[in-house]
């Protein structure tokens, strides 16, 4: 059996479906994420593109690509909320912050974070057990 996760936007206008599992479910502190969405780090699950299918809204989407990033933010233009971005990858970066709010405020266990990426990059220091790397 293949998990299915729904999540939408703020206003409802736009729904989504992630399939399957992540690449990666972690914090990223990476300089690009940190630019894109201006926040010190971000709880991603990342899927390959067609993990990602828009249910419902697809032209209430609008795309913001960073002119000196390969990144992408799309976002409902009704509400203003990131359903998601992109990486140089190619990969869907979902929030976990949007997943765990559509999801009556938690995030699934297999959804959680393993890990921190680009720690080396970080704006400030988490303490936890996770790995660092």
């Amino acid at each position: 059996m293949t998990n299915s996760y729904q999540v939408h936007c703020d206003c409802g206008a736009v729904k989504m479906e992630m399939t399957g599992m992540p690449n990666v479910q972690a914090y990223c502190h990476c300089e690009d994420c940190r630019m894109l969405l201006d926040v010190p780090y971000h709880s991603i699950t990342a899927w390959d593109r067609d993990q990602v299918v828009i249910k419902a809204g697809e032209d209430m989407l609008v795309e913001y690509k960073r002119p000196d990033r390969e990144m992408t933010r799309v976002f409902c233009r009704l509400c203003g909320e990131t359903l998601y971005n992109t990486n140089v990858m190619g990969w869907r970066l979902v929030s976990q912050l949007l997943i765990r709010k559509c999801n009556e405020f938690v995030v699934p266990e297999e959804l959680r974070p393993t890990a921190h990426f680009y720690y080396n990059e970080r704006v400030m220091n988490i303490d936890d057990a996770l790995p660092k790397k």
